[in-house]
């Protein structure tokens, strides 16, 4: 890309309007107005359940280990996610671990704290069942 010095640069955008421009426009009285309203729900239509009172759209459902089965009874693979957390935050994660350990233990999720490299990873276990929990648990 080469820019050529040479040719002066063109004057910026000037508003004068020709006669010829003023005769073929009409008057902003005659021509019909524009509306520059978007439609940003232009496909969303009303759903039966949109305003049905007796639908709790908020509520969080629980797994039931009984109900809801995983066709091979355990998920495939180990899922894990890892994060790091400055140093200041060691003392007080080394106090609350117990307690996330135990709240994450409900749900057959394992948890390990690093203090050498500053980091806290959560993984699924053979006995997780719900393949949601390790997306709730980070």
């Amino acid at each position: 890309f080469h820019f050529n010095l040479t040719h002066p640069i063109p004057p910026p955008f000037t508003t004068k309007m020709s006669t010829s421009n003023i005769e073929n426009n009409p008057p902003s009285e005659e021509r019909p107005e524009k509306k520059n309203v978007k439609n940003h729900n232009k496909y969303r239509r009303p759903k039966p359940w949109d305003d049905d009172p007796n639908i709790d759209h908020w509520a969080v459902t629980p797994w039931d280990d009984d109900k809801d089965k995983l066709p091979g009874g355990s998920l495939l693979e180990e899922s894990s996610f890892a994060t790091l957390f400055p140093k200041y935050r060691e003392k007080y994660l080394r106090e609350v671990w117990p307690v996330v350990t135990a709240a994450l233990d409900k749900h057959k999720i394992a948890c390990e704290l690093n203090l050498v490299e500053g980091s806290m990873t959560v993984r699924t276990t053979r006995r997780t069942s719900d393949p949601y929990i390790i997306l709730k648990a980070r």
